[in-house]
């Protein structure tokens, strides 16, 4: 009986591994690749209305870019992506948008540049899902049509009056609405209560966690869901005196979610990158910085200040308050500033805006609130400090 079970055993196994084994051999005689180029091929014959077209030799095609230290061989599927009798095609087959004289590829030559560093994906792939992914150990897969506008800060300095980059003109502008700065570091500038955005994009899919996050486990899908819903994504431990996300929720829109999204991948694009560089002759230099901006007041010096450094992302427009801050002994939400100038001198106001300020736990033991002041004596000039005390002056209601 037992010799009888081995036997079945081995059987089984070899069966197994011979399936395994024609499996193989026929992904090797008859990849995907093959498959999309012998029908581009056929489709090309037909709208040329040149049956020849349709015996063109099939074979793997790449884009070998030794400067930035990429093989793309995208165009073994997409083969038609600089003919222009494609255009109205179905994916794979079809021509890139903005094609022809001074269109998109003139300026972008993707014979030069490649295909990934826009478009990001496994490049050396050869088929859909290993070069689209998301698959393990790679960390960049193919981005979704909205957010490629991210990775126009790879070569171009500055996007604000770049022509197809005006979602990030808005995101800015939304960043800047939210003070996002108030909390994040951003090269250099901003906080350390939240991560530094420049570095988001960089991090493996393993430095996040995804427990809590629906669908793909990818840098894009978190920080969508992150920004959708920060404490779902981030609930913290309260056991172990952990907080949630100190980030508000601002119930931003989908639209607001993925322009914020493409922003923060355009801070990483800035980064030069050692694994993936870009030739000195691809940067586009950005224009003159602005000339600084005069004020008529020290009162409007300070709310560009305070807009400047983000105080708006805690304290909410005009310092009236209204954001979130639970476990906080002085209540639930971060305090307005509008009263500050009835309960302290403009001296204490500097102090606390210098050293910060941690706010006590509602709850002895508990979890500690989300949001803290910190310390911005590194980072405000006294003049500046000078500027917001009086704003925050100003903002005491008229009698």
């Amino acid at each position: 009986m037992k010799r009888s079970v081995w036997n079945w055993l081995f059987l089984l196994s070899s069966f197994s591994l011979g399936l395994m084994f024609g499996v193989q051999m026929w992904q090797e005689l008859f990849p995907e690749w093959r498959g999309y180029q012998a029908e581009y091929y056929r489709r090309l014959a037909q709208v040329t209305g040149d049956p020849s077209k349709a015996n063109t030799p099939i074979k793997v095609q790449q884009i070998h870019l030794p400067e930035m230290k990429r093989v793309d061989r995208c165009i073994s599927c997409h083969v038609g992506i600089d003919n222009p009798k494609m255009k109205d095609q179905p994916q794979p087959f079809r021509t890139h948008p903005d094609l022809g004289i001074h269109g998109f590829l003139e300026k972008h030559p993707f014979g030069e540049i490649g295909c990934t560093v826009c478009h990001q994906g496994q490049g050396p792939a050869t088929t859909k899902l290993h070069a689209h992914g998301p698959v393990p150990h790679w960390g960049e897969p193919l981005l979704q049509k909205q957010l490629i506008v991210g990775t126009c800060a790879t070569c171009h300095q500055n996007t604000d009056s770049l022509k197809g980059a005006e979602r990030l003109v808005s995101a800015r502008a939304l960043f800047l609405e939210k003070g996002c700065i108030g909390c994040h570091n951003l090269h250099g500038k901003g906080m350390l209560v939240g991560p530094e955005l420049a570095e988001t994009w960089g991090k493996s899919v393993d430095q996040f966690d995804f427990r809590y996050v629906h669908g793909e486990e990818t840098v894009t899908n978190w920080a969508v869901k992150h920004f959708k819903d920060p404490q779902a994504v981030v609930p913290g431990y309260p056991a172990l005196g952990i907080p949630e996300s100190s980030m508000p929720n601002y119930g931003l829109t989908d639209d607001e979610i993925q322009q914020l999204t493409a922003l923060v991948l355009s801070f990483y694009s800035e980064e030069e990158s050692e694994e993936h560089p870009i030739p000195s002759r691809f940067k586009v230099a950005g224009s003159q910085k602005p000339p600084e901006p005069v004020y008529n007041s020290k009162v409007e010096q300070g709310a560009a200040i305070f807009q400047k450094y983000g105080c708006i992302g805690c304290h909410g427009p005009q310092g009236r308050g209204g954001i979130g801050n639970k476990n906080m002994d002085m209540g639930e939400e971060v305090p307005p500033l509008v009263y500050v100038a009835e309960g302290y001198s403009k001296e204490e106001l500097k102090e606390i805006i210098r050293e910060g300020r941690y706010p006590g736990r509602s709850e002895r033991g508990g979890a500690a609130p989300p949001l803290w002041m910190p310390s911005w004596k590194e980072k405000i000039s006294a003049d500046e400090l000078d500027a917001l005390v009086e704003y925050l002056y100003s903002l005491f209601p008229a009698l």
